[in-house]
């Protein structure tokens, strides 16, 4: 099977000299088309800066990141694909909403990198009806500002905006971590319809081995920069191979 994304031999280095920090070595990754991939890691292991390189955020310091077997970095430039064909959704809502916009604004926002005639289409009144009551918000809501929303409905704004584009790919952030758990398991369970109704392909980082049993298909560890154990969900919570996965299940917590 081809991957949608292949990660090859990525590595990610911050600092010159006496300052440098490696905070991606060698890590090589395929990412499968319908998948949900979960990364997972402790604060500081790597995994948000992956997902940095994967929307273009940031530049890897050497190796490739291919997207559909088309390159996405060419000597630090972001070759980006289709607009709108890799989103993102960040982890907390209230810090990645522009609280001077009004919510339809902030939903139609990523609208705007499309030809016209695209942007007419997916940003038509009766489809953005749609959207918004697919994650679970109002129609009333549409002329409101962010801050006049609880944290779980932030992130409903912030998942309709990520998938106003029709995306193919989407990197989700620790998505649920800044919500309360009774939240977290209603978002998770829209993620995951969401998926099913439109195709989507995953790539769920987390600190929550939970959470990751929950969404995801596969799932790779990270351990200071680097992947240490990767395989089918079920296979690694059964039968951990490395140390540090073995902690991270030590301290899993069941979700409710």
């Amino acid at each position: 099977m081809t991957p949608l994304v292949q990660i090859n031999h990525i590595n990610k280095i911050y600092g010159k000299r006496k300052a440098v920090i490696q905070a991606i070595k060698d890590i090589s990754l395929p990412i499968y088309e319908g998948e949900t991939l979960g990364l997972v890691g402790e604060s500081g292991s790597g995994k948000s800066t992956l997902g940095k390189l994967l929307i273009g955020l940031e530049p890897p310091t050497s190796g490739d990141i291919s997207y559909r077997n088309n390159l996405l970095w060419k000597k630090k430039r972001f070759m980006r694909p289709s607009p709108g064909e890799i989103q993102t959704v960040f982890q907390d809502p209230q810090s990645s909403l522009d609280p001077r916009m009004r919510v339809k604004q902030i939903i139609l926002e990523p609208l705007n990198a499309l030809p016209d005639q695209e942007r007419k289409v997916k940003g038509s009144l009766e489809r953005l009806h749609t959207l918004v009551k697919r994650v679970g918000l109002k129609i009333e809501h549409l002329e409101r500002y962010p801050h006049e929303f609880s944290g779980g409905q932030r992130q409903r704004i912030a998942i309709a905006r990520a998938l106003v584009t029709e995306p193919s790919f989407i990197v989700l952030d620790e998505p649920t971590s800044a919500l309360d758990v009774s939240v977290q398991a209603q978002v998770l369970n829209l993620l995951k319809e969401l998926k099913q109704e439109n195709q989507l392909t995953y790539l769920f980082i987390s600190h929550n081995m939970s959470v990751i049993r929950y969404m995801c298909d596969r799932m790779a560890v990270m351990y200071k920069g680097e992947i240490v154990e990767i395989g089918e969900t079920k296979s690694i919570l059964n039968n951990p191979k490395h140390d540090y996965t073995k902690m991270l299940l030590s301290s899993m917590l069941k979700v409710n």
